[in-house]
């Protein structure tokens, strides 16, 4: 049984060890984790640009406060077409970087609604519409295109430099956007790539004038021999048939990406034939995620390998790819070396996970205890006897360490 499927089993099915750990726990380790329904409650704000010239609404969501560490900061996730997108995506993040999931850390999620989507959301002007015809009548929905780039400049300038000023941001960004909003982020990554440091496309409209961003990503991933980023890009069934321009122009995409073989560039490409255009970002944007973060959870191996070592060097090949110190939750890497605590020939392994908490949190009450719980169960009751002291100087009211502590130095 690996760790994953011991704590679903244990921990969900297994009343009376669930009961135990509740009351054995501090209420505010578990506060951070709780999984009841909470509807997503966003910052809504007003942004006046200097860009665009306009006030600009934008939808922050931020993780619940960790009281374990004040000064947590979390990556953003930015995502276009925040009216309709912004709320799903909240929730995807919300529920994947959940404890018993963990398979995306917490995330703050900015939405970006729209003014005015073709101006916006159009890297040139062009008047011809998806099926080649051109529309120069004056009430054209196309009159308006070919402000992405200013609109990139909004993003990269005065939106990017807003949240890091007014939120704890780590410097991983993604940005995710649909149809108009896909020939966006596409867009970004080839002319400002360092502006983020994963990309979403989720059916991007590269039919948009004439092909223009397949003919500069031509020319751009010809010249461009590095290019350190990630990048997901998907279509579904858009044109009635496997032969619509979305899915031929996908096809050419990801030939060009496949045939450069650009150093760095980590890259994803699925077909959905089964959805329409409407319903492929339900689909997109979560596997999308789980490209980007492909690798976040601690892999199953057998628990006497599972040691302090094989976590440190985990997160540090973590912390190296998306470019911050990333450290484990204190709560994961709990719940992992109990498991191991029940595992035949793993407790020193457990031991030493319970020391990787007592060291990323030196004022958790709850480290310390579980570290003593450890040495007891090891027989070293002068260990065990040190850390419930630590915990109880963190926790001087907590009756289940005190009693901990008496029993252990009664025995001795």
């Amino acid at each position: 049984m690996t760790h994953r499927n011991w704590l679903t089993r244990h921990f969900r099915n297994n009343n009376i060890i669930y009961i135990l750990l509740l009351l054995l726990t501090p209420k505010g380790l578990f506060a951070q984790t709780d999984p009841v329904f909470k509807p997503i409650a966003p910052d809504i704000i007003k942004l006046s640009s200097k860009v665009l010239d306009e006030d600009r609404k934008i939808y922050i969501y931020v993780p619940p406060a960790d009281t374990l560490m004040p000064g947590k900061r979390y990556p953003v996730l930015y995502v276009l077409d925040g009216d309709n997108h912004f709320s799903m995506l909240a929730e995807y993040c919300r529920y994947l970087s959940r404890w018993d999931v963990n398979v995306t850390p917490e995330m703050i999620i900015v939405g970006i609604p729209n003014t005015n989507r073709t101006r916006d959301l159009t890297p040139t002007h062009s008047v011809v519409d998806y099926y080649g015809k051109p529309d120069t009548s004056s009430k054209s929905w196309l009159k308006p295109s070919g402000g992405g780039n200013n609109f990139l400049k909004f993003i990269s300038s005065e939106l990017i430099p807003y949240v890091d000023a007014h939120y704890k941001t780590e410097p991983f960004r993604i940005f995710a956007g649909h149809s108009f909003g896909g020939i966006t982020t596409i867009n970004c990554l080839l002319t400002q790539p360092d502006t983020f440091g994963a990309y979403i496309a989720i059916s991007p409209s590269f039919w948009w004038d004439k092909e223009y961003l397949l003919n500069l990503a031509d020319k751009k991933l010809k010249t461009n021999p590095v290019i350190n980023k990630m990048i997901f890009y998907s279509d579904a069934n858009e044109g009635g048939s496997d032969k619509s321009t979305f899915h031929v122009n996908l096809l050419k995409f990801d030939s060009l990406i496949t045939q450069s073989k650009i150093t760095g560039l980590d890259h994803k490409y699925v077909y959905y034939p089964e959805e329409i255009h409407m319903t492929e970002p339900v689909k997109g944007y979560y596997d999308a995620l789980r490209f980007i973060y492909k690798q976040w959870d601690l892999p199953d191996m057998d628990p006497k390998l599972l040691n302090a070592s094989v976590v440190k060097q985990h997160y540090q090949q973590l912390s190296a790819r998306y470019g911050y110190a990333i450290i484990p939750t204190e709560l994961n890497i709990s719940n992992t070396a109990m498991y191991l605590m029940t595992q035949p020939g793993a407790l020193d392994n457990a031991i030493s996970l319970f020391e990787i908490n007592a060291e990323n949190y030196p004022a958790s009450s709850t480290a310390f205890s579980q570290l003593g719980d450890a040495y007891l169960k090891k027989g070293n009751r002068s260990k065990a006897i040190t850390y419930y002291k630590k915990a109880l100087a963190l926790n001087p009211g907590l009756q289940s360490i005190k009693a901990k502590l008496t029993s252990a130095s009664e025995k001795r």
